[in-house]
């Protein structure tokens, strides 16, 4: 079986990279359709946020390898893989859990610390569970990967201040203005995040704000929410010209805003500035929109910026934080292979109680007429004897496992007792969520 995962983040690729190959949640559950009926027997979940594209498999061949899941991102989105592929990495097996373990903790996040990702991980999960793509390992990675992030995020002070990409975007603006009670805030989208970069500019003094969403409804419900004035969406660029603070997070799939709409913004402004950021990916604002005079855009990669102002005081709790994740990469690891080995011990099991079984037969017959309760006490010593001697097997076992030597204790257990298939998983517990496929574990699961 094999594990891996491909995919792209802040730290590889450029926003208009990360961009073309974002997934909204409609196309996430698209292409895990497609995979599934593509690679009909591997389990496979789809990370898309803000600052990463990643995808999760586990496969019984190599079929779903690294180029097969490079050629279906560029088939999905009609990118050329010659635009992105040097953007990407593939890890496997350790590398792999310890990568996860490091994202849903937002150890690997750019703003580190911050708690949105766990969230976006766990609706990862969720949403290839649904579409019946989750099997055991996966099942056991993301659910290890789920608890200890809530570990991390209980036991240290990694996420202490401000951590999230709202409260960054909007410690961002206070650089530019410090007193937010005489400016317009404008938020462009009333999803989470534009919900809670709203929350925040409202903690922080802002006084007047207006609210814009493809769903009016949506849109009023968040402004009334604030005490603000919801715009209809084909009002927008209307009502740009009162904004001071312009804060876009919509999930189009194009710009929401040109610089023509901004140009004649400004010109009702009568020059004043306009400071906007652009925390959406794709894009909301084009680029060329910063160009102009007195406007100061910045995207989701400016506000890395920021973020460098803490990194001194998170490196502190780093150390802390990744000795957490080892631990649990270590666990994770000594499951797998005591896993390999359970099909071992069962079969083991099973050969014992077949000869177990053919002897009283064979006694039996040579008994003849022999009272039922007293042979029920032979058949109960035979079944309590052998299942004796196989404590310290199974005990070993297990140990093995631990040091990473199942490998070698299954090719001994083969050989010393003749047991033929006995690293054969038994389907009834190997089977992919709503699925009889088998979803065997990593055959290899070392860096």
């Amino acid at each position: 079986m094999n594990l891996l995962v491909v995919g792209l983040n802040h730290k590889s690729a450029p926003i208009d990279v990360r961009e073309r190959l974002a997934f909204t949640p409609s196309k996430v559950a698209e292409a895990l359709e497609l995979l599934r009926k593509r690679f009909p027997s591997c389990e496979v979940v789809i990370i898309s946020t803000c600052n990463r594209v990643e995808l999760y498999a586990c496969s019984p061949d190599d079929s779903l390898n690294e180029e097969a899941v490079i050629d279906f991102l560029s088939e999905f989105h009609g990118i050329e893989t010659e635009k992105f592929r040097e953007h990407m990495y593939c890890y496997g097996g350790q590398r792999l859990v310890r990568h996860l373990f490091h994202v849903s903790s937002s150890l690997d996040s750019m703003v580190v610390g911050e708690s949105q990702i766990v969230s976006q991980v766990k609706e990862a999960y969720m949403v290839a569970t649904s579409c019946e793509l989750i099997g055991r390992t996966m099942h056991q990675l993301f659910q290890q990967a789920l608890g200890v992030a809530k570990a991390i995020h209980s036991n240290s002070r990694i996420a202490q201040g401000k951590v999230s990409i709202s409260s960054v975007a909007v410690e961002f603006a206070e650089k530019i203005f410090q007193d937010f009670s005489d400016k317009t805030v404008f938020i462009i989208g009333a999803g989470e995040m534009a919900e809670l970069v709203l929350k925040s500019l409202v903690e922080h003094g802002a006084r007047t704000v207006m609210v814009s969403n493809r769903s009016f409804d949506r849109a009023v419900g968040l402004a009334e929410e604030f005490g603000g004035n919801a715009v209809r969406y084909d009002d927008l660029t209307k009502e740009l010209c009162k904004a001071d603070i312009v804060i876009s997070s919509t999930a189009a799939p194009h710009y929401v805003l040109h610089p023509d709409h901004v140009r004649e913004a400004m010109q009702l402004r009568k020059g004043n500035p306009i400071f906007l950021i652009d925390i959406a990916v794709p894009r909301d604002i084009n680029p060329e929109v910063g160009r102009l005079d007195n406007v100061y855009l910045y995207n989701i990669d400016d506000l890395q910026y920021v973020v460098n102002q803490n990194v001194d005081d998170r490196a502190r709790e780093m150390e802390k934080c990744t000795a957490m994740v080892e631990e649990e990469v270590e666990r994770f690891m000594a499951w797998v292979e005591e896993m390999k080995i359970g099909p071992t011990i069962a079969n083991l099991r099973q050969h014992f109680h077949a000869v177990g079984k053919e002897e009283l037969d064979r006694l039996r017959t040579k008994l003849g007429d022999v009272d039922d309760t007293k042979w029920q006490e032979v058949v109960y010593s035979m079944e309590r004897t052998l299942n004796k001697l196989l404590h310290e097997p199974a005990k070993v076992g297990k140990q093995e496992a631990k040091n990473g030597n199942s490998r070698r204790y299954v090719e001994t257990i083969k050989k010393l007792f003749g047991i033929r298939h006995a690293d054969r998983t038994d389907s009834s517990t190997s089977q992919r969520s709503g699925s009889n496929r088998n979803t065997d574990l990593p055959s290899n699961p070392s860096e």
